[in-house]
C-alpha cells in the first residue's frame, strides 16, 4: 500500500499522535510508502527513506502501482510547484503551493491528486521533464536557487519556503536540481566527496556542503551550504532565518560554527 499526499504540506511526527515533534513534511503530490496503519495514522517512507507518522487524513490510500503512476491517471505530465497558487476560471483560490509540490500538467491546467484542477494564478511551476535545463548540476546554479530562499523563517522539521531547518534546506533546494540528498544532516555528511577545506577556506568551492558537530557532542548536527570560500548561507536557529554567515567572521554564531567545522563536500561528481 502507498499513499498520495493531498494536502498542501502533511507534517510528518514522530508518534501516531497530534501533539507528538514535527521531525519533517511531505508535500502535495508527494508518494510515500506506507509501513503500518494505527487508527488514523499511518507510518510512512517518503521518497528519501525517512520515516515517520501522517495523519491520514491528509493522504490518499492506493496500490502502489496506482499512487506512483497518479498524474498519468490525471491525463497530465509531472511537475513541481514554486510556490505557484492554484484557482479555478473565476479566479478563486483553490491551494497554495509549496515550494517543491508536485502536480499533474494537463495543458494549462493544474490537475491535484484528489481531482481539484485549476490555473496558475501566482508563482510558477516548472515541467519535471524541464528541470534538467532548467535547474542544472552546478555549484553556481545551485547557490542561485538557495538565495532564493533568503529570509526563510527557521521552522524545525520544515523543508518548504514557508520554514524551514538546516537540512531541509539544502534536501529541498539540492532536489531541484536533480539530488535526492537524506533527510537530516548527520545523514547528508555521507553522500558526496570530501574535500579539503584548506586553512583559509579556499578549497571550497560554490554549492558544496559544510557540516558541523553539536557544541558537546561530535555527532553532525548542523550543515550549511557554500556560498565560495568561508561564505555559507544556511538555516540556523540563532539568526532566526535563512540568512548569510562568514565562517572569517566575528559574530558569536560564526566563530562557533568555525570552530565546530568537521567536514566539506561536494555532490556535483555523482552527476558525471
Amino acid at each position: 500500500m502507498h499513499a498520495i499526499v493531498r494536502t498542501a504540506l502533511a507534517p510528518v511526527r514522530s508518534k501516531p499522535e497530534n501533539s507528538a515533534e514535527q521531525i519533517s513534511e511531505e508535500t502535495l503530490g508527494s508518494v510515500l510508502a506506507v509501513i503500518e496503519r494505527a487508527e488514523e495514522w499511518a507510518l510512512c517512507r517518503g521518497e528519501d527513506g525517512y520515516e515517520g507518522w501522517v495523519n491520514s487524513g491528509g493522504l490518499i490510500l492506493r496500490e502502489s502501482r496506482e499512487a506512483e503512476v497518479w498524474w498519468d491517471d490525471a491525463g497530465g505530465t509531472p511537475a513541481l510547484s514554486l510556490d505557484a497558487v492554484v484557482a479555478d476560471d473565476a479566479g478563486r483560490q483553490i491551494v497554495r503551493l509549496p515550494w517543491g509540490a508536485r502536480i499533474a500538467l494537463r495543458k494549462s491546467d493544474a490537475c491535484l491528486p484528489d481531482g481539484r484542477r485549476g490555473r496558475l494564478a501566482e508563482g510558477r511551476w516548472v515541467a519535471w521533464e524541464e528541470l534538467g535545463a532548467a535547474y542544472p548540476q552546478e555549484g553556481s546554479a545551485v547557490v542561485a536557487t538557495a538565495l532564493e530562499w533568503t529570509g526563510v523563517p527557521y521552522v524545525w522539521g520544515g523543508r518548504t519556503r514557508w520554514g524551514a531547518d538546516c537540512s531541509g534546506l539544502v534536501q529541498a533546494v539540492y532536489r531541484l536540481h536533480g539530488f535526492v540528498l537524506p533527510r537530516d544532516s548527520h545523514q547528508q555528511a555521507e553522500i558526496g566527496e570530501p574535500i579539503d577545506a584548506g586553512s583559509k577556506y579556499e578549497g571550497i568551492d560554490p554549492g558544496d556542503l559544510l557540516y558541523f558537530r553539536g557544541r558537546e557532542s561530535p555527532k553532525v548536527v548542523h550543515v550549511a551550504l557554500s556560498l565560495g570560500g568561508s561564505a555559507i548561507l544556511h538555516a540556523a536557529e540563532p539568526n532566526g532565518f535563512v540568512k548569510e554567515d562568514d565562517l572569517r567572521g566575528d559574530s558569536e554564531l560564526e566563530v562557533s560554527l568555525a570552530k565546530r567545522l568537521v567536514g566539506v563536500r561536494r555532490l556535483f561528481w555523482l552527476s558525471a
